[in-house]
């Protein structure tokens, strides 16, 4: 939704129905970010590690530079372009995997064997 808004305030003299299209946009492909993307790996995870925030935040990352680092790859960007949309939508993942973390919590850890 920050995308839709940021595209939508530097595109001068856009109105709203050019917000709306670029939020059912940038709707869609969070869906389908999260949806083939996050909750793979987040179940992938699950079965490894017990849900912590630095875990979270460490899976958010990828989870969020992957798909730029693809696009850009295959768009044959510079280098310097390419790393700072890595960067800025990785940061973003890591912030997403934080805010997962702190939305679902954590997961309780039962020690076996304790007396």
């Amino acid at each position: 939704m920050t995308g839709a808004l940021l595209i939508t305030l530097t595109a001068r003299g856009a109105d709203i129905g050019f917000f709306f299209f670029c939020l059912l946009f940038a709707l869609v492909v969070a869906f389908g970010h999260a949806v083939f993307l996050a909750f793979p790996l987040y179940l992938q995870l699950l079965d490894r590690w017990p849900l912590r925030w630095w875990n979270a935040g460490l899976a958010g990352l990828p989870i969020g530079a992957m798909p730029t680092l693809l696009l850009g790859l295959v768009l044959r960007l510079d280098l310097e372009p390419l790393l700072s949309g890595v960067a800025c939508c990785g940061a973003s993942g890591l912030v997403g995997g934080l805010v997962f973390c702190l939305v679902r919590g954590e997961d309780v850890v039962v020690q076996e064997g304790g007396a």
